[in-house]
């Protein structure tokens, strides 16, 4: 099945429409997702009867997050659950860039939905490390790319994990590529399936026809 990244309440009306089963949605494309205003994910909830996730990444840029930054994900974390996230997705790093565990075990359980770790995971310098320590933190699900670079790596982690927490393969899925995840026994996908004009576009919308493709 599909998860669709979106970055515009338009985007998910599509998404609607074509009968996308799970949504990611952020704001900033450009910026691989930030997180979107509440009010918009507010406007989303209401017109979309799918699983709905909205990403809470304060800044775009590094992973790496001083304590205002640490706050700041707090606060956005809460405020896109208070207005109908059925999960938040984020992480981030301390400010010399090493995986903070107390800080996001912290933000996981605060939260009254499943968290999951966005690709900051794959910034990690040994992904069966940083797998445990995303199993440690309380993590449902993790989205990677590693599946772009070695699937094989991706698959070694999956039956690392052995069901104590979900991979969830994105990172340039199309539908070109789509059915060697579903091979290699991933129920899900993710793909913003943008362009590479849409990308740039004020109102980013996904190609319909990569979507349904996908879907199928």
């Amino acid at each position: 099945m599909l998860e669709l990244a979106c970055f515009h309440p338009r985007a998910v009306e599509r998404a609607a429409e074509w009968g996308v089963p799970r949504v990611e949605f952020c704001a900033d494309a450009l910026a691989g997702g930030t997180t979107p205003d509440p009010a918009d994910v507010r406007a989303v909830r209401a017109g979309y009867d799918g699983i709905l996730g909205a990403m809470a990444r304060p800044v775009a840029g590094s992973f790496a997050y001083d304590r205002g930054a640490w706050l700041q994900l707090q606060r956005d974390a809460v405020a896109v659950v208070e207005a109908g996230a059925d999960f938040v997705v984020f992480g981030a790093l301390d400010e010399v860039g090493n995986w903070d565990s107390v800080r996001l075990r912290q933000v996981v359980s605060e939260l009254p939905v499943p968290s999951v770790l966005h690709r900051m995971f794959d910034d990690c310098a040994d992904p069966l490390v940083a797998l445990e320590d995303a199993i440690d933190a309380g993590f449902h699900r993790i989205l990677t790319g590693w599946g772009a670079r070695d699937l094989e790596v991706l698959k070694s982690l999956r039956e690392r994990a052995n069901g104590r927490i979900e991979l969830l393969p994105g990172g340039g899925i199309r539908s070109a590529n789509a059915q060697r995840y579903r091979a290699a026994g991933f129920d899900w996908i993710h793909s913003a399936a943008l362009s590479p004009e849409a990308y740039r576009a004020a109102v980013p919308i996904p190609d319909e026809a990569e979507v349904k493709a996908m879907l199928r």
